[in-house]
Order: structure tokens, then sequence, then C-alpha cells
């Protein structure tokens, strides 16, 4: 048997990344932000590989290396708005020539707002636009069959609210 045909085994891709951003979303540095971001979209990209969601696939595969820019120029201390532009782009270039129906536009959404986000040095503001992006996943995760995708997207909707809450909320007035 073909283990890049066996289900089990592109659902635990899925689970990977899930596992992998939710811890992600509970971080108070940028750094290990972005290290659980890079890890969540190659897992992503492989199991969107699988699935045959080749939108999702090629958006996260490219978001490694987007995620890698932003996490070098912040350190850095350098701008990112070049990038985040020329990110935005490619996502929606790449979106529309790997274009799979309707459901494709939730995918290129969600990339752009995260390629927006990621490119600022704030976790709370990484924090606050997943919550405009991670629904945009959960409906292409469902279309898609991810039930990986799916059970990520629920727990990193619930994660970034609890770190909202916790971090954000709770954090500012002590």
């Amino acid at each position: 048997m073909n283990i890049f045909e066996n289900e089990i085994f592109i659902q635990a891709l899925g689970f990977m990344g899930t596992i992998i951003i939710a811890v992600g979303m509970q971080q108070k540095t940028y750094d290990r932000v972005m290290i659980c971001k890079i890890g969540n979209a190659f897992f992503g990209s492989l199991q969107y590989l699988l699935l045959g969601g080749y939108t999702g696939m090629i958006l996260n595969f490219v978001s490694c290396g987007a995620n890698g820019i932003y996490w070098y120029r912040i350190k850095k201390k350098r701008s990112t708005l070049v990038f985040q532009i020329i990110f935005g782009v490619m996502f929606v270039v790449l979106g529309l020539i790997t274009w799979h129906g309707w459901i494709s536009v939730f995918a290129i959404m969600a990339k752009v707002i995260s390629t927006v986000s990621l490119g600022i040095n704030n976790t709370r503001v990484i924090r606050i636009m997943n919550l405009m992006s991670t629904p945009c996943w959960l409906v292409y995760n469902i279309f898609m069959g991810s039930i990986g995708g799916v059970c990520s997207d629920l727990i990193v909707l619930t994660s970034v609210i609890i770190a909202v809450i916790r971090i954000d909320i709770m954090g500012k007035s002590q």
C-alpha cells in the first residue's frame, strides 16, 4: 500500500499542523509564533497536495518562505511592507493559476490576510487577524475533506480567543 494514498497518513499531516499552530497561538514572542506558523504551513501544504487541493498546497508552500523572510527582516529591524505587497499579489496570482472553483477564494483570502499580519512584529495583530483568516481556512478545509484542517481551524479559533483574553485583555490589566 502506498502511504501517500493512505487516508490516515494524509489526515495525520493535518493533525501535526494542528498541534503546531495551537501551541504557536499561545506564544508571547514573535519568533516562537513564526516557527509555529512555518511548521503549520509546511504540514498543511503536504496534506493539501495529497488531497488534491492545489490552491491550498501552493499557497501554504509559498507561505513557508514568506514567513521566513518576514521573520528574518523583522529580526534585522527592516521593513516588510514591500514583501507584504509582493506576497499578497503572489498569493492572488497563484490562487488564480491553481483555481479550483469558488472554494479557492477562501484560501486566497486567508493567505492575503495572513501575509499582512505576519509581516507585522506584533503578536496581538497576528492573533486578531487569525480571527479573520481562520474561518476562511475552515470553509476550505471542509470542502477539501481535511479532517485535520477542520480540527486545526476549530482549535486555532479557540486558542486565539483564549490567547486574546489571556494575553491581550487580561495581560493589560495586570
